[in-house]
């Protein structure tokens, strides 16, 4: 009797332990979407959407690398309101204080690296993503097959399941200025000029772009004072009338780093030149 009472407790505290360890394994969010957005210069934007138990006041999330190798975080709800989080090793807990819709967005350049003129984005992911190379970038390797693979306006996108991946792809040599989509530049083929020539005309449009861009510091309260690379990105925005998305300014502006491009367009809001605004996921950055 004594030993039969014995096996029925012991099949309760096992009934109990299973239940726990089920439900504690249960994750409180889902993944409705991840993006992996590279740029050309190996910097790469990592967007995460969420849905989550509302009954949660926080959750913890893997990050794709160590929290102190990541930037420009931030996450949001579903109504567009800012969240505060934690960073611990590999993890970052929000608060999402009764949401059940957030998007995490943040910037690392601990995913890629390159050798000679190979790039590699090399990560381990707990869930599935999409990963987006840089315009015309070429697929050399990948170490698993994708789920899915696109292209669109000379743009790759692979489908990816968990787990560990290694993708190597050649980005070809690009100006370091393009010029803009539909200018006369862009539409008409230039003649060889001879090197005095050339020179002189690059002069010449240095200065006049110079000219125009310090006729308009003077002509506004608050534009003095500005550095070169900022007047150019001022100007930038006046030719694209007023307004841009801050990925456009890194495109444009491909030799500033994109720490010193958050910065400066930082510098120019707290001097009352831009505001930024975010539509989506994209900052928006507009002439006041």
């Amino acid at each position: 009797m004594e030993c039969r009472s014995l096996v029925s407790l012991a099949s309760i505290l096992l009934v109990l332990s299973v239940s726990f360890s089920t439900s504690f394994s249960q994750k409180p969010f889902t993944v409705k979407k991840a993006m992996l957005t590279i740029y050309r210069d190996g910097n790469v934007c990592v967007e995460v959407e969420l849905s989550i138990d509302e009954s949660e006041f926080s959750i913890m999330l893997p990050l794709l690398t160590s929290s102190d190798k990541v930037w420009e975080i931030i996450v949001l709800n579903g109504t567009g309101v800012l969240l505060d989080y934690e960073l611990n090793d590999y993890n970052i807990t929000i608060y999402s204080l009764g949401s059940t819709d957030l998007t995490l967005e943040y910037y690392t350049s601990a995913l890629t690296f390159k050798e000679a003129d190979l790039w590699t984005i090399k990560f381990s992911s707990p869930f599935e993503l999409t990963v987006e190379f840089p315009v015309n970038a070429t697929i050399i390797y990948f170490n698993r097959v994708p789920s899915a693979i696109r292209t669109k306006d000379g743009v790759i996108s692979l489908d990816l399941q968990p787990g560990e991946w290694e993708i190597s792809y050649h980005i070809p040599i690009a100006s370091s200025q393009p010029p803009t989509p539909g200018s006369q530049s862009d539409q008409k083929t230039t003649q060889p000029l001879p090197i005095l020539q050339t020179g002189i005309i690059v002069i010449a449009v240095s200065v006049s772009a110079l000219v125009i861009a310090f006729a308009v510091i003077k002509g506004k309260k608050g534009f003095r004072g500005l550095s070169g690379e900022e007047a150019e990105i001022v100007q930038y925005l006046m030719e694209r009338g007023g307004r841009a998305l801050e990925a456009e300014l890194r495109e444009r502006f491909p030799y500033i780093p994109r720490t010193s491009m958050w910065r400066m367009i930082r510098r120019l809001e707290k001097k009352g030149i831009v505001s930024v605004r975010k539509v989506g996921l994209q900052n928006v950055v507009e002439l006041k």
